[in-house]
């Protein structure tokens, strides 16, 4: 096992002793209800549609302007539970933008198992290259959209009130 392993499990016992198994972080009621939207910014919103409409399932509920911005256009897809899905095509977006800390790695929509064989198949037939990922917590398949941007589809294997390491 290499120094940069084992540091990371150091790491990683470390934050679960001093922030999981402490109260004061996760002894706490979620001031949330949920995700409203998230929004990513595109290149090609025709492409995006497409995908994820045809690809990853989604419905495509409206396009509209950008708030303070008329020559910038927004879409939103459904995600389920009244959240949503936006991507943003931006008029003054400056092209070529380096990723760093704080940029997207992937993000994730819940599915049932039938949603997450009908989106593999949907990429089979579409000859799209995924990945897939099963463990105790869940089963993913991902693959990534014609922004770049990686795109996962899990289904919990476990109730996900039961997903806390508090306390284990």
């Amino acid at each position: 096992m290499s120094d940069q392993v084992k540091d990371a499990e150091v790491q990683r016992e470390r934050l679960i002793q001093t922030y999981i198994n402490n109260e004061e972080y996760s002894g706490i009621e979620t001031q949330a209800d949920g995700v409203n939207h998230i929004a990513f910014i595109v290149s090609n919103l025709e492409e995006t549609i497409e995908f994820y409409s045809k690809i990853v399932g989604l419905k495509l509920l409206r396009v509209r302007t950008m708030d303070g911005d008329p020559a910038s256009t927004q879409v939103f897809f459904d995600m389920g539970r009244g959240e949503l899905l936006a991507f943003l095509k931006l008029s003054r977006f400056k092209e070529n933008v380096d990723m760093g800390v704080g940029g997207v790695h992937h993000f994730a929509l819940t599915v049932n198992r039938e949603q997450y064989q009908g989106f593999k198949s949907r990429c089979e037939q579409a000859d799209i290259e995924y990945k897939t990922i099963s463990h105790e917590i869940l089963d993913s398949i991902s693959c990534i959209d014609p922004s770049g941007l990686e795109v996962e589809l899990s289904v919990w294997n476990i109730d996900p009130k039961q997903v806390s390491q508090a306390n284990k």
